[in-house]
């Protein structure tokens, strides 16, 4: 399969929906809950649409879910909304104040794990999504936050699709090449992100040529951005029979590109968890179902501090 990368979703209205078991009638105190979608840009596929049915949110202790079940299925094609905009599962939801374990996208899984209502495009051809068990455990994101009573909580899903979606071999529906997508994703509490972005010099870029640029002339290149600061430079890697990293292996939190405006190329990434990063510009192929030898400039990576509703500025 063609290299596929982080998108970001559109902001589009919020489906009505109904929860159950987060009344607040002589209950605890209630805070109120927006809950959106991100990612970036996907190589190799013109769409990748994914059809959630509602949302479930795990109290830490025990009990039951909280859970907000759609009217409307919402479905969403990933490659269209990007740039910074978000799409909203949740807006203005009232949820127990608290401390929380989980978040679930729902899904409706049919034969074969099938995702009603999701595909992904590639070349003109559209190919099922699976989700294991996708009816019972949707998309499980298993990362604590906490709701503070009477307080509005923004908070972010950042899908990696690059690192979230593969293609097991010999999996098929009816005939058909499956894609499996696997729950990578990140929770952003929206007021303690930020940004990190900056602008790649054409002659770093032709220094690195022929592997920058496509056969049109566009740059192929894209800045790798792991967690911590003088973090070991890696490939990223997912075994496409578990869509799982190798054991040990840490794969980049994210990986945007560059992009070319008015001849200026530059990148950003949005929706980072405040703290330290190190950055390095990559140009190779990096094929996520092998490992893969890639060549970082710099070679031991850049430092950079992302500051909570600031943008850092790292240039190559």
């Amino acid at each position: 399969m063609h290299r596929l990368r982080t998108f970001a979703l559109a902001t589009i209205p919020s489906a009505l929906l109904v929860a159950c078991g987060g009344g607040n009638a002589g209950g605890p105190p209630q805070a109120t809950l927006n809950l959106g979608v991100v990612d970036g840009a996907v190589d190799g596929a013109s769409s990748v649409v994914v059809q959630f049915t509602g949302v479930e949110l795990q109290p830490s202790g025990g009990g039951n879910p909280i859970s907000f079940a759609f009217t409307t299925p919402k479905q969403v094609d990933l490659l269209q909304l990007q740039n910074n905009n978000s799409a909203s599962l949740l807006t203005g939801a009232s949820v127990p104040a608290g401390q929380y374990d989980w978040i679930r996208l729902d899904l409706s899984a049919g034969a074969g794990n099938a995702v009603a209502g999701s595909y992904i495009e590639i070349s003109g051809q559209q190919y099922p999504i699976i989700v294991p068990s996708g009816s019972q455990t949707g998309l499980k994101l298993v990362q604590g936050f906490t709701m503070t009573a009477n307080q509005l909580g923004n908070f972010t899903i950042d899908f990696v699709l690059e690192q979230a979606i593969t293609a097991p071999p010999g999996q098929q529906i009816g005939g058909v090449q499956a894609f499996l997508l696997r729950p990578a994703l990140r929770l952003v509490d929206n007021v303690r992100s930020g940004e990190v972005s900056g602008t790649v010099a054409l002659s770093t870029l032709q220094a690195l040529s022929p592997a920058c640029f496509d056969s049109n002339g566009n740059p192929t290149a894209k800045v790798y951005i792991f967690s911590g600061s003088g973090a070991m430079l890696t490939d990223i890697q997912i075994d496409p029979n578990t869509g799982l990293p190798p054991t040990g292996h840490v794969n980049p939190v994210v990986t945007p590109d560059v992009t070319v405006s008015s001849g200026a190329y530059s990148y950003a990434q949005p929706w980072l968890l405040a703290g330290p990063y190190t950055l390095a510009l990559e140009c190779g192929a990096d094929d996520p179902s092998s490992a893969d030898t890639l060549a970082f400039t710099p070679s031991a990576g850049v430092n950079a501090a992302v500051t909570a509703n600031q943008t850092m500025t790292v240039n190559f």
